[in-house]
């Protein structure tokens, strides 16, 4: 389990270090597709005037991996390029819901995100798991 501190010196470290990707910036728009470090796939289907998101997401790894599954969420442009993007699934056959709020970066077309996954269980010590998640363009 990540501490807080965990999670914002890896968030930290990654925009320090990370290097400039060779691909070219893309849009979060109806249509758009994009990729996580592990291979799990965010699609947006429909934005709306008012920022909300839908779509599917399809995770690479643990539970349900490979199935797709509905995806809401909001983006809002910042007013020089970037922007704020928030997103949710809920795994139903994981009994889990995920929630990813982040950056998007308009210059590589990526967005930084942490992520909290809570178990739809009675509460425990280990009911919520923490990380982040960087998303590139597909």
């Amino acid at each position: 389990m990540l501490n807080f501190r965990s999670v914002i010196g890896a968030v930290a470290a990654v925009i320090v270090l990370g290097s400039t990707p060779s691909y070219s910036a893309m849009e979060l728009t109806a249509g758009s597709s994009w990729v996580n470090e592990l291979g799990s796939v965010l699609t947006i289907t429909n934005v709306d005037g008012n920022g909300l998101m839908t779509g599917s997401y399809v995770t690479n790894v643990g539970c349900s991996a490979g199935t797709p599954q509905q995806m809401t969420g909001f983006f809002y442009p910042g007013a020089s390029g970037g922007g704020a993007i928030t997103f949710s699934v809920y795994f139903q056959n994981c009994l889990s819901v995920t929630s990813w709020s982040g950056q998007y970066d308009s210059t590589d077309g990526s967005f930084q995100t942490l992520w909290y996954l809570t178990s739809a269980s009675p509460p425990v010590w280990n009911g919520i798991a923490a990380g982040t998640d960087l998303f590139t363009p597909q």
